[in-house]
This record gives C-alpha cells, sequence and structure tokens, in this order.
C-alpha cells in the first residue's frame, strides 16, 4: 500500500484520536525503560535482519510506539544525529539502521543573514517514529537540550527519548537549479521541541522563549545549508530555506493535514502485502528460469505485465519493506536489487529505450504525465535487448544527477571515515547538492564512491532457444 493511500485511510481516524486523546504513556524518566524491543524483523528469515550473534536487531523507526500524548504536547523520537557533531547521519528504512550523508565543516550562512561560520548544530536531530511528513519522509525532529540530558548517540540506535513539542518550521526545497519558480520549492515540517525531561530546558513553554534561550539565528542559518547548496560554475546559490516559523496551534493543525501516521497493524498489514508482491515476482521469475526454451521473451512479458500492474506499489514497499535477506538468499536479494534500479530510475524521470539501449530523460508533460510512456516503450522491447535496461539502469542511477540535481549509490556497508559502520545493502539517495567549505580541506564531496559492487552482475536469463542456465 502506498503512503499517498494510506494517508487517505488513515488521516479521518488519525484527526479524531488526535484532538481527542491518544493513549497517553506515562512520562519515562528511565534510561533502561527507553530501551527500544526488537519486534519488525520477528519475521520470516527471508526478510530478516540478525546482528553477529544471531539476534534480532532493532528498527527504531518501526520497533517504537510515537506515544504521542494530546495535541502532540509530546512525543517519543530517536536520535539521528547528536549536537555538536561532526557528521551529519541519514536513516535507512529497510534495515532500520544509519549511516553517514556528509561532513559538516565551517561555512558561511548562504542566505547572508548570520555573519559568523556556521559548522555544527546547535541542537540535536531525530526522527519522530511511525509518522510521515507531507513528502513521504520520515518526520523529523529538531531538539534543544544540555546534550548531557539526551539519550547517548548511538550509530544503530537501541534507546528513544522523549520531547515536548513548541512549535515547528517549514524548510522549502528546490530541487533543480534555477529556483525562480514558487512551483520549484515544496515544503516539509520539521518539529521544534525541547527535551522533556531536562529540567532546564522543559519548563519552555513557547517558542518565543526558546528563542531567547538559544542562537536561533545560527539555527536557521545552519538549517538552511543542513544539506548543502546549488553551485552553477563558481556561483552558489540557496536550495533550503524556511519559509514559516509555526506556533504550537499553527504545528498542531499543520501536522494532522499534512502528516501521515501508522499503526502497528496498519503497518503488518503494508508489509504482507509487500511480501506477497515480492514472492510472486521471484516465483514467477524462477519459473521462467526452470523453462527450456524462451526464456527472455517469457520474462520480458511478464515484466510488461507487471510493470504495467504494479510498478507504483513495488516502487512504495521498495522503500519501506525489505524484499529479501542476502545471507538467506543471495540470488533473490541482488535480482530485487537491480528491479529497484529500473524502478528509481523510471519514477525518477527517465525512461528506457530498447532501440538506442539507453536510458534517456523524460519531462513531464503536467504533473501526474511524463512525455514517454515507458509502457508503451516496453511494448517495443526486442527480448535480447530488454535485459540490458538492468546494467544500463546502474549507471544511470549515479549520471541522473545531470539532468534532476539528483542521483543514487548502493551502500553495502557504511565504512567511510565517519560512517556508522552498518550493514545497508540498499540504493540511498545521494542528492545533487554541495557543501561548501571555508576551507577546501574540509571538502568531502569529492571523494569518490563504489557505486555499486563490481563482482555482482544482473543475473541474464538464457536466450531464446539456447539450453536453460541454472
Amino acid at each position: 500500500m502506498r503512503i499517498c493511500q494510506l494517508q487517505n485511510i488513515l488521516s479521518s481516524i488519525f484527526l479524531t484520536i488526535f484532538l481527542i486523546s491518544c493513549s497517553t504513556p506515562p512520562r519515562v524518566e528511565k534510561h533502561d525503560d527507553r530501551l527500544i524491543t526488537p519486534n519488525w524483523f520477528k519475521v520470516g528469515p527471508k526478510y530478516t535482519y540478525r546482528d553477529l550473534q544471531d539476534n534480532y536487531i532493532t528498527h527504531p523507526f518501526y520497533d517504537v510506539d510515537p506515544g504521542i500524548t494530546k495535541n502532540i504536547e509530546e512525543l517519543r523520537y530517536f536520535v539521528s544525529t547528536p549536537e555538536d557533531s561532526s557528521y551529519k547521519y541519514n536513516f535507512d528504512l529497510l534495515s532500520g539502521h544509519l549511516y553517514k550523508d556528509r561532513d559538516f565543516c565551517a561555512t558561511e550562512d548562504i542566505w547572508d543573514v548570520y555573519k559568523g561560520e556556521v559548522s555544527k548544530p546547535n541542537f540535536t536531530m531525530g526522527i519522530v517514529p511511525r509518522i510521515f511528513d507531507q513528502n513521504s519522509d520520515p518526520q523529523r525532529i529538531v531538539v534543544f537540550s544540555d546534550p548531557k540530558e539526551v539519550e547517548k548517540f548511538k550509530l544503530h540506535p537501541t534507546n528513544y527519548d522523549t520531547a515536548k513539542v513548541l512549535g515547528s518550521i517549514l524548510i522549502e526545497k528546490c530541487e533543480s537549479f534555477p529556483c525562480d519558480q514558487n512551483a520549484k520549492w515544496t515544503p516539509s515540517q520539521i518539529l521544534v521541541a525541547v527535551n522533556s525531561h531536562d529540567p532546564e530546558f522543559s519548563a519552555i513553554k513557547y517558542i518565543h522563549e526558546l528563542k531567547s534561550k538559544v542562537d536561533w539565528v545560527y539555527f536557521r542559518a545552519f538549517i538552511q545549508s543542513l544539506e548543502g547548496v546549488h553551485q552553477m560554475g563558481k556561483q552558489f546559490f540557496p536550495a533550503f530555506k524556511i519559509s514559516h516559523e509555526l506556533n504550537f496551534e499553527e504545528t498542531v493543525r499543520y501536522f494532522v493535514i499534512n502528516s501521515v501516521p501508522l499503526k502497528m497493524d496498519e503497518l503488518s498489514k503494508m508489509r504482507l502485502g509487500c511480501f506477497d508482491l515480492y514472492d510472486q515476482i521471484w516465483e514467477t521469475t524462477e519459473k521462467i528460469r526452470s523453462e527450456k526454451s524462451e526464456q527472455q521473451t517469457k520474462f520480458l512479458n511478464f515484466f510488461k505485465e507487471f510493470y504495467a500492474k504494479n510498478s507504483a506499489k513495488y516502487y512504495s514497499c521498495q522503500k519501506l519493506v525489505g524484499s529479501a535477506s542476502i545471507n538467506e538468499n543471495p540470488r533473490r536479494f541482488w535480482f530485487f536489487t537491480y528491479l529497484s534500479a529500473f524502478t528509481n530510475m523510471e519514477k525518477n524521470g527517465f525512461y528506457y529505450s530498447c532501440s538506442q539501449k539507453s536510458w534517456f530523460y523524460n519531462p513531464k508533460v503536467d504533473e501526474t504525465k511524463n512525455f514517454v510512456d515507458q509502457n508503451n516503450e516496453l511494448a517495443r522491447c526486442k527480448p535480447r535487448d530488454f535485459e540490458k535496461s538492468f546494467d544500463q539502469a546502474i549507471n544511470g542511477l549515479s549520471l541522473m544527477k545531470n539532468q534532476i540535481n539528483k542521483s543514487y549509490r548502493f551502500i553495502e556497508y557504511d565504512t567511510q571515515h565517519g560512517g556508522s559502520h552498518q550493514k545497508i545493502y540498499n540504493w540511498v539517495d545521494v542528492g545533487g547538492k554541495v557543501t561548501v567549505c571555508k576551507n577546501p580541506k574540509d571538502s568531502s564531496q569529492d571523494i569518490p564512491f563504489e557505486i555499486f559492487p563490481q563482482d555482482v552482475v544482473w543475473p541474464s536469463f538464457a536466450p531464446d532457444n539456447d539450453k536453460t542456465i541454472n
């Protein structure tokens, strides 16, 4: 089930519960009581994640109830990047792990409001579990507190924390330059909070009180430069801006309308639907591989039908639920990795031409339609040419930045300097923004990454009229 579909289903239920009374857990003060209990990965071996001791690992987004009290006065979150960190970390939904996104360095306020250097966060970044924002991303929160009062940051979160919401900001992103049209800026809400059990900060009731206690101008400058800027030649332009600061009442109204809360029973139903889709795809392709003739033709015919009916559902599933365990069945895992590469290319505005054996940019005609229909292109494909689309998609995911200022790379283990050293095994959005460090030696954006493991190849189907490849 897609996030946008879930929003329609849950919004009316959530609005009633949200404004009347959510189940209100007692305030938790003891660190040990904020432990995250593994649950999400307690599924069949085809899909599970375990540690080196074969224990189930925690998934901090799915395993924690958000614990929202009436009107989001208080909720739970887990730390994604600690205050004063040298690195920014992102969260991977499939593995439940953090991975390093970029280095922080001394830079200047791109909007030229804060006159000093902007370097490290003066707040804690966190994620509210089981809630997606209006862009189908995990709900972000920034928490101000004495760092000693916040749950200790771990590269794989094992504890949640609690925060009291004071208000929020709307941060708008311009994905591709030039950013000269309002339609190019898309907003998302970031909750602004204080730590619930910090005796000094928890006494603050309003966001204007918080502004008098922290360096708010620095905070704004940091948030707006957090994920980089646009570069055109030797010039740099803003890619993010804070368009609104919302008080508590405005925050509640915006949150109720735009957020997508997911209850555990809905999550479980969504996961089962994705598992069924994955199994149908795998079982069909494996059956085709067992055939004695015309494997390529049969696979192309299957793919055309699947993509016309279920590409949107698959695209949503592959962002939320893992399709296979690499330890249990590597062949299955890498097959779906290639399938996700194809889908990521197409859903991000590209199409594959079998006649030219390459991916091409596919501009939008309107909000819902691209110039070229991928399904029509598939209808023109010859079986021997179609399979090349998967290998081509691997390169395309790294080269799409030239057209849409966005790209992907596949992370096995996050082993870079400052990385989380966690097992990711997923495609991650690299983005196309740059960080402008005052000291060029601090810049890490030019460090080359391996886009995809070089020892992994697409498992080709037997050429038509040839012997079966096992």
